[in-house]
């Protein structure tokens, strides 16, 4: 059955009724999950549940839900702190109104998930059972078949029972394929999964190859669900064949991941550190307490028992015994919430044995009140420092120098460099708490770490704490907390009445100049900019940022003295600056997703765009926008590639729109450049915008062509805002009819109710 017809209906309607975002928004979320992109999804998500409620539609309430859930139970791998979202919306989805919706059977694979999640070996009949019963309800021809197929194979694999487990896959398959219906790859996955978690590497290794072969053949784009898992996968199998190496090479990059796949990077770097000590180091020690909190933090208690046992086992190789017995106290608190033990409580208890048979940690090198600077010395010999070993050394020297602030905060930095941020926080509490009439680095520390945290009580708490001896520190924290939350009105507050203190301020200036600039308030930015230029030793960035509030707020005569400051030669002497300076990339943010159009610099800090955007996006061509000067991207570093280089700037403020509607796209063979450089000039003498979006090597196919393949260009027409569609469906008739190759325009015609037919032919024909 195709679960998507729905979905993909609804899309129509919604662009027919003119809500094309609306409609892409539906995709967007699932191929957002798909490409392991978690933080989109939370920032599609409030839009997407407001569309089911304007709809009033239970379905989309239905769809947006389980693939909230995909995230936080596949992308995530959330137990508990999911359970309660799970277990609502499976109930929702079992109502009448709901009950016929496709997605009500994903939401069973779900909570399964989740009930995985939590604690998989001591949820399997439960887990089985409710797989078998959605089942029950369905047939082999429904994509949901495959997906709670594998749901129940990974139960079978958490009761030890890898080869009920392939069996049950392989019937499954067979199934599948009696109904004329294809594998999907989540089943050779699955397969691998159990091969892999059975010790029987070299048949996964097999599996695996033979996918990619697969994948190569069909020339398909895959998703990063697939493709990382997969890569993950080999490094795994790899690994426990003992071709290290290789299996190195595989590896996907710490920051590429997600939770759904660091299971696999554990189990494979703990088998390459046991072959090889010298890749233990501190920062993968880091990296496992990330992912141990990440896990004890969502409620996947057994989770956090196995990776804690990987990650003490590489934490006594190294020989950081506080590091190991932290983790047996989190395995500890973990074991008591599992549902069933099986063999968990023998498995901590041998943990413990092995750290009570340690020694006790080494006595600190030199006294206590020389540690810093010994440290230190150490560090420049050896060109490197490593937090793990010495946070040892500085908690002992900290016990025994409580008062001594240096010592407090380098102890609390350096565990919360190896992810001990609980107690790195802990830590600088009890210190500021003892200390609170002196605002030194441990308080600054601690402010910046529940700031980045988002922990809004305990930074009106740290304030609290210095509200009466140290009332600039008190309002630095309320300046923090309100511009994480975007409360301007309560960052001015504190903003104003810090600089009443404290009037030589720089940071909080500029970060009051900022929120003017943020909330559109120019003209005082621009004043605020000013002081920093009189009051700083080295103006120079205030000068840029000076420019940038003063074009906003069309002052060109300060934008004038400014450059002048810093040098900068301008055409012309008074007036609107706008000049050709050539070429740069703006960067923009819809929804979230940054976007990068081409535009012409027309000043210090000001250009038009002249790319148009795609079709699905909001049109900003010939927008006149103000940018900051920062550097997006950092120029290269080598000469020839300098010379290519195109700036990135990313856009602060819209000066002036530029008028233009959505733009259409045109796709087919290249007609040539007489006949493409007379249809840009016709269609600029109509006032509209034309980009042409296809790289050299573009091709398209062609059957009657010697070598299959002719030239290609794609391109967009924007037309102003009070044109009619209709006049550039015109328009193209007439400039392409002597084309010899015809081209494609099929959403336009579409928008002006024109045939279909052509554009379709020339789709198939030309394979666009």
């Amino acid at each position: 059955m195709e679960i998507w017809n729905w979905v993909e209906k609804l899309q129509e309607d919604l662009r027919q009724a003119g809500q094309a975002q609306n409609a892409h928004l539906l995709t967007r979320l699932a191929d957002e999950v798909s490409e392991l992109q978690v933080d989109r999804v939370d920032a599609l998500l409030p839009e997407a549940r407001a569309l089911g409620k304007a709809l009033d539609n239970p379905w989309v309430d239905v769809y947006v839900g389980h693939w909230a859930l995909r995230n936080r139970v596949g992308n995530r791998v959330e137990g508990e702190s999911a359970l309660g979202e799970a277990v609502a919306l499976f109930e929702r989805a079992h109502r009448a109104d709901t009950l016929d919706c496709p997605q009500s059977i994903c939401v069973t694979q779900d909570l399964a998930a989740c009930y995985g999640n939590i604690d998989g070996p001591g949820w399997v009949p439960e887990r089985i059972e409710v797989c078998d019963e959605t089942l029950a309800r369905i047939d082999p021809s429904w994509a949901c078949f495959q997906c709670l197929s594998c749901e129940k194979a990974d139960a079978l694999l958490d009761d030890g029972r890898g080869q009920d487990a392939l069996d049950y896959l392989q019937a499954q398959a067979d199934a599948i394929k009696a109904r004329g219906k294809e594998v999907f790859d989540s089943f050779p996955e699955m397969q691998i999964k159990v091969l892999l978690a059975t010790g029987r590497a070299d048949e996964a290794l097999v599996l695996i190859e033979q996918r990619e072969a697969e994948v190569a053949a069909a020339g398909e784009y895959e998703p990063a669900n697939c493709t990382v898992p997969r890569r993950l996968s080999r490094a795994w199998a790899l690994a426990q064949l003992g071709r290290d190496e290789e299996a190195l090479q595989q590896l996907v990059p710490w920051s590429e991941l997600t939770p759904n796949t660091w299971r696999m990077w554990a189990n494979t770097v703990a088998i390459l550190c046991q072959r090889d000590p010298a890749r233990n180091t501190w920062d993968l020690g880091t990296r496992f307490n990330t992912l141990i909190e990440h896990f004890a933090r969502v409620g996947a208690h057994r989770l956090v028992i196995e990776m804690a046992a990987l990650s003490l086992e590489l934490a006594l190789q190294r020989g950081a015994r506080w590091v190991a017995q932290r983790q047996l106290r989190l395995a500890r608190t973990h074991l008591a919430q599992l549902r069933q033990d099986r063999g968990a409580a023998e498995q901590v208890a041998a943990l413990a044995a092995r750290i009570d048979a340690l020694p006790e940690a080494a006595p600190l090198p030199v006294a206590a009140a020389e540690l810093l600077p010994w440290l230190e010395a150490q560090g420049q010999q050896n060109q490197s420092r490593d937090p793990e070993r010495e946070a040892q050394w500085l908690l002992q020297g900290h016990a025994q120098c409580p008062d001594d602030e240096g010592l407090a905060e380098v102890a609390a930095s350096a565990l919360y460099a190896c992810g001990a941020q609980d107690e790195a926080r802990a830590l600088l509490w009890q210190f500021v708490r003892a200390h609170v009439q002196e605002d030194g680095p441990a308080a600054y520390t601690l402010m910046r770490w529940l700031a980045e945290q988002g922990d809004d009580e305990s930074l009106r708490q740290l304030a609290d704490v210095y509200r009466s001896s140290v009332p600039v520190f008190a309002h630095w924290c309320d300046v923090q907390r309100a511009r994480r939350v975007s409360d301007w009105p309560a960052l001015e507050q504190a903003a104003t009445q810090l600089l009443a203190l404290s009037p030589g301020s720089h940071g909080a200036r500029g970060t009051l100049a900022r929120m003017y600039m943020e909330t559109g308030r120019f003209s005082e930015a621009q004043a605020c900019y000013a002081q920093l230029v009189e009051l700083q030793e080295d103006p120079s960035a205030a000068h840029w940022d000076h420019m940038s509030a003063a074009s906003a707020a069309r002052d060109w005569d300060a934008v004038r003295r400014s450059a002048a400051a810093i040098g900068m030669e301008l055409s012309s002497q008074d007036g609107v600056v706008e000049e050709p300076w050539g070429w740069v990339i703006i960067r923009s943010e819809e929804q979230g997703e940054p976007m990068e159009y081409y535009a012409r610099r027309t000043g210090p800090v000001t250009a038009r765009i002249v790319e148009n955007a795609p079709a699905n996006r909001a049109q900003q061509v010939g927008d006149w926008v103000v940018f900051d000067a920062a550097l997006v991207h950092p120029a290269p570093e080598e000469e020839e590639a300098r010379q290519h280089f195109i700036p990135t700037y990313a856009q602060v403020h819209v000066l002036e729109r530029g008028g233009f509607a959505r733009s259409w796209l045109i796709d087919g063979a290249h007609p040539g450049e007489a006949a493409w450089d007379a249809l840009v000039e016709a269609a600029q003498a109509q006032g509209w915008q034309i980009w042409g979006h296809s790289r050299a090597d573009y091709t398209v196919t062609d059957p009657d062509a010697e070598e299959g393949t002719l030239p290609g260009l794609l391109f967009t027409v924007a037309q102003p805002q009070d044109h009619a569609p209709l006049a550039l469906h015109r328009f193209l008739q007439q400039h392409t009819a002597q084309w010899q190759h015809p081209q494609c325009w099929l959403r336009l015609a579409e928008a002006c109710d024109q045939e279909r037919q052509p554009h379709l032919d020339v789709i198939e024909r030309y394979g666009l």
